[in-house]
Order: structure tokens, then C-alpha cells, then sequence
């Protein structure tokens, strides 16, 4: 009898679990935003609009002043008069998920020990649970390129959305890039704060002819289906030489970046992509030459020389994109994981300094999404795409005007709610003041 009650107790424990983690299922309900700013994300953008939801899809964006809806149709509308509605922004090379607290090295799992890499995969070690995802959720960055940090060739990237249970419920596209950080030819002193002078790497050759070397070997393995032995390593570069995965390279000043511009030719590599390019203005002609694209890394930083313009990287967007450079941001590096969710405001600061609006827009949404392969799905307001978008008070881009009231992933509405905004109501309810 006992043991029975026991089982009963557990029976009843267990369920509840067992249902709560079962995968989503999507409504076939239909939701009706209207009469919102509508922002594309193609440039474009729809000064009254209808957006319609259904299930995991945009099934219709159209313009409220020439469009006819009979809102019966509808179970939930919701009304957006006066505020603006995005796509979802992507983060590039980002580690979200693989970090929680910086000062803190186990929290930390986003390099592993090695100068060559490629099969070491970001996706498996992405934490759906990081606190930190709630907060950028807050500001509409609601996708992002989980990527790996190293020397030489660090890992294979994978794009996520921000909404899953674990990692194979919130993966959009796995392994879609491989990363290679690219030596300096001189390093810089010093720290942020107080930089210093600038010193010749004497390794330089010797790194770089390391990195060629490898790429040879691997070029060489893709040319075999069937190898005689197979090599881990090997096997996760075949993307790289048949255009089904990019390769993203951290690369920053003018002279090394030609150099990784005639690397990229001289292995016929067609998806390519540099990450940083804090000099990239000054061969933006050789960039566009060769179709490749910059992930322009924090805006909000100090220039690259002590004698540049104090402007210069708020300029940059704008200087690239009018020499026809492709662009898009992320916010990597030190204290990541506190500035990822100021990436709008990156990218609105690079519009005060002459980058058009819509582009920057574009440049969160759209450009991304063609940067790691899923323009089809996901990136822009369009019937039959993913339904990842959010509503703003003000615009999304402005420190001041940004306020995310309600978000959508793959047509679910999200709680919007994190640590920070919890801990904002507890004490503000202790000193007795409105939240």
C-alpha cells in the first residue's frame, strides 16, 4: 500500500513537468496588429499598416489606407495607433548564452584549448536559461549569432532565436559559419582606458602562413567524398569551400584587412564576411570589390589612434554603406553581456552621424539574416516569414524613445519581464513610488 501511494505521489509530480517541457504547441488563432509604423526591415516602411499573425507566420502586411479588413475575422487585435512595429533584431557574433558573468571564468564556455577548431560547435553549450537573454529581449533584439572566441579558427556559429526551452527548440539555423581570428600585424598596448603604444608582431608571417597552411590541407580533403581517413577538422571545412557556410574573420586594420581580402580570393572562398573593422572605411573599395561584407563590433568605443577623428567609429556605418559596403552590428567583447541589449542604440547612434534610418533598420533585420542564410524565414514584415517582430512606444534606435511593449517569436508573445525590471517594481515598491 505504501509503495503505491509513493508511486502516486511521484505519478503526480512528474506529470506536470513532463507536460510543461513538451514543445509548443501554435495556435492556429489569428492576431491583428494595426494601424503601427510599420519599419520592414528592406527599407521600407508603412506609415499605417495592417500586420496579420497566424500560427508561426506573418500571413499578410498591407497599407490600412488602401486595405479593407473585416476585423470579425480576427480572435485578437491588438492596437499599435501611434507606435512602431520592427522585425526582430539579430545580434551578430554574439555570446549570448555561452557567458553569464563576466568576472566570473566558470560561468564562461565559449573557447575551447587549440589554434584550429572548426568542428567545435557553439549551439550544444547555448543556455536557454541565461538571465541575460530577458534583458535584451527588452529592447527587441530578439535573435542572434551564437559564435565561438579563439586564436586561429575558434568554431562553428549557429543562429538562435531567444524563446526556447533548450537549445534544439530555440536553434533557427545550426552551425551556419565557421570563425577565424586573423593575427595583427602590430598590437596595441596598453587598456581601453589608458592605451598604449603600438608594437610590431614579429610572428606575423609565421601566423599567417599557419592559417594558410591549414586552409590548403582542408581544401585539399574537400576535394574527396570518400577520404581514406576521415578528419574531424577537415569534414567541418567542406562548408567553407562549397558556399554552404561563411566564414566570418575578426579582423581590424587597413593593412591586415587587404591581406585577408587576398586570402579570401586566393582560396576562392565566396562567403565572406570580416567582423570588427575598425579601418575597413579606408579599403571600403577593395570590400565591395570582392563582395564582402563588415560586422561592424560597438559603435560606442573609442577611436582606433590617438590622433583619429573622436567620431570616427560612430561615422563608420554611414562611411561604408556610402561606398557600397555591406553592413550589420553586434556588441561583442568585454562586459558583453551588459551592452549586448544597447545594440538599437549602436545603430542608432551611427544615424545621428549620416547613416539613413530604414538602412540601420535594415542592418539589425534583413542584412543579417542574408549573412547567415535565413532571408527566407526570417529578417523583414513579409507574408509567409516567421512571425519575430515587436512593438515599440518610440523608436527602437533612441535611448529615450525605445519601449517595447509587446514581442512575438515564431508567433509566440513573449513575457517581457526579466531580473532587472523585477527587481525595479520590488524596490520601487518599497520606497513607495510608481515603477
Amino acid at each position: 500500500m505504501k509503495k503505491l501511494t509513493y508511486m502516486s505521489v511521484f505519478v503526480w509530480c512528474i506529470l506536470p513537468l513532463t507536460s510543461f517541457c513538451q514543445p509548443q504547441e501554435f495556435s492556429q488563432s489569428k492576431t491583428l496588429i494595426r494601424y503601427a509604423t510599420a519599419h520592414l526591415g528592406n527599407g521600407e516602411k508603412i506609415d499605417n499598416a495592417y500586420i496579420e499573425l497566424q500560427g508561426k507566420s506573418i500571413t499578410k502586411v498591407a497599407d490600412a489606407n488602401k486595405t479593407r479588413i473585416n476585423e470579425a475575422d480576427y480572435d485578437t487585435i491588438i492596437d499599435a495607433s501611434g507606435k512602431h512595429i520592427y522585425p526582430g533584431f539579430i545580434i551578430m557574433d554574439s555570446r549570448l548564452g555561452l557567458t553569464e558573468i563576466d568576472a566570473v571564468q566558470a560561468s564562461h564556455d565559449y573557447q575551447e584549448v587549440g589554434d584550429f577548431l572548426p568542428n567545435v560547435r557553439t549551439l550544444p553549450a547555448f543556455n536557454t536559461e541565461s538571465k541575460i537573454i530577458g534583458t535584451v529581449r527588452t529592447n527587441g533584439v530578439l535573435m542572434g549569432q551564437i559564435s565561438p572566441v579563439g586564436k586561429g579558427i575558434s568554431g562553428q556559429s549557429s543562429v538562435v532565436h531567444f524563446n526556447g526551452w533548450n537549445w534544439q527548440e530555440a536553434a533557427i539555423k545550426a552551425d551556419e559559419g565557421i570563425f577565424l581570428s586573423w593575427p595583427d600585424r602590430y598590437r596595441q598596448t596598453g587598456w581601453w582606458a589608458e592605451p598604449g603604444s603600438s608594437k610590431i608582431n614579429k610572428n606575423y608571417d609565421d601566423q599567417v602562413k599557419s592559417i594558410k597552411d591549414f586552409f590548403a590541407e582542408s581544401k585539399a580533403y574537400s576535394l574527396s567524398q570518400t577520404p581514406a581517413e576521415q578528419n574531424l577538422r577537415f569534414e567541418a571545412m567542406r562548408g567553407v569551400f562549397d558556399a554552404s557556410k561563411r566564414v566570418y574573420i575578426r579582423v581590424n586594420w587597413a593593412k591586415d584587412i587587404l591581406d585577408v581580402v587576398q586570402f579570401i580570393r586566393s582560396n576562392g572562398i565566396k562567403n565572406a564576411t570580416i567582423v570588427g573593422g575598425s579601418e575597413s572605411h579606408l579599403v571600403a573599395t577593395a570590400l565591395k570589390e570582392n563582395n564582402i561584407s563588415i560586422v561592424i563590433d560597438r559603435v560606442h568605443q573609442l577611436p582606433s589612434h590617438e590622433d583619429s577623428p573622436v567620431d570616427e567609429p560612430f561615422k563608420l556605418a554611414s562611411l561604408l554603406v556610402n561606398q557600397g559596403v555591406e553592413i550589420a552590428f553586434a556588441s561583442s567583447g568585454s562586459m558583453e553581456a551588459m551592452i549586448s541589449r544597447n545594440l538599437p542604440f549602436h545603430a542608432g547612434t551611427a544615424v545621428h552621424y549620416g547613416l539613413d534610418y530604414e538602412l540601420a533598420i535594415q542592418s539589425l533585420t534583413e542584412t543579417p539574416a542574408k549573412l547567415l542564410g535565413i532571408e527566407k524565414t526570417h529578417g523583414t514584415l513579409e507574408s509567409g516569414k516567421a512571425a519575430t517582430l515587436f512593438i515599440s512606444e518610440g523608436d527602437a534606435l533612441d535611448i529615450t524613445g525605445n519601449n517595447v511593449t509587446v514581442a512575438f517569436i515564431e508567433g509566440v508573445m513573449i513575457d517581457l519581464e526579466n531580473h532587472q525590471t523585477r527587481l525595479n517594481k520590488k524596490f520601487a515598491k518599497r520606497h513607495g513610488v510608481a515603477p
